[in-house]
């Protein structure tokens, strides 16, 4: 192997070492991702909505990370080894992982976050915190944790309360914590931080001291900003395996020479005995 081929096969070498380093943390970025999802999302658990990034997409990028710390350690083997056997097996597992990262990419962009304004908007009708319903009371717990935590008030804005959920259009009453209370527009936990609650849930507005941003308004730039850190590894995965790809092509076909067999061993050369040779 020459000067060139040397370079090419070192060049390999370092960039599977890349590949492991970026598997590692797209591995640990889809854990966090799993693990950090903002409370909001937990509400589209009650609708048939769902955030690609935070379901089928990031399940398939921690599978691809897992096989590709092993694919590029036998990419590093193969280049080591000079072996077309190896080297053929790992263009090929390479490729498939590519096709799996880049349907994986797709996915995860395919679906844009305003998809999911309307699903969180119809939870907002199963909101009551008088039900008896598992299913209700869940998402009557979720929305008051979430508002009362991020400070935030219906989905795009307060007025979603009156829109959405009967119970809080301004004429009818809600029980409230054993009194009755005419005319709520808005839940409790939009008025937490309030000295006048009652008052801030009939007529919600800063002054009053209800919370006037919607909590999707909120939540949607951590959303963005989980999709584009997923999108910058991916992409950046995806041009080193088709670099990686046309290396291993490379040595394949052209690199290795023909003293190495598919074994990456020196082939054994036939040598014919010339006449006479060790004769007296």
């Amino acid at each position: 192997m020459g000067c060139c081929e040397s370079i090419v096969k070192t060049f390999l070498f370092a960039t599977n070492l890349l590949i492991f380093l970026l598997s590692c943390a797209v591995v640990g970025l889809g854990f966090w991702i799993l693990f950090d999802r903002p409370s909001l999302v937990n509400l589209l658990d009650q609708t048939e909505a769902t955030i690609p990034i935070y379901d089928s997409a990031v399940i398939l990028f921690l599978i691809v990370a897992f096989s590709a710390i092993f694919v590029s350690f036998f990419g590093c083997c193969g280049a080591y080894k000079e072996s077309r056997c190896m080297l053929g097996t790992y263009f090929l597992l390479l490729l498939c992982l590519l096709i799996l990262i880049v349907v994986g990419t797709v996915i995860g962009f395919s679906q844009g976050i305003d998809s999911i304004i309307n699903p969180l908007k119809d939870t907002l009708y199963m909101y009551d915190e008088t039900s008896s319903r598992v299913d209700v009371k869940e998402i009557t717990q979720l929305w008051d944790e979430v508002q009362t935590d991020l400070r935030c008030c219906g989905v795009e804005s307060a007025r979603d309360w009156s829109q959405q959920n009967p119970r809080y259009n301004g004429e009818g009453y809600i029980e409230d914590q054993g009194a009755i209370l005419m005319g709520p527009k808005v839940p409790r936990s939009c008025c937490a931080t309030s000295a006048e609650q009652g008052r801030c849930m009939r007529s919600p507005s800063g002054k009053n001291g209800a919370y006037m941003v919607g909590c999707y308004v909120l939540l949607s730039q951590q959303i963005s900003d989980h999709i584009n850190i997923v999108g910058g590894i991916a992409t950046a995965v995806i041009a080193v395996m088709v670099i990686n790809l046309l290396i291993a092509l490379y040595m394949c076909t052209c690199a290795l020479t023909e003293d190495t067999d598919v074994l990456g061993r020196p082939t054994k050369r036939n040598y014919t005995r010339t006449a006479g040779y060790g004769r007296p």
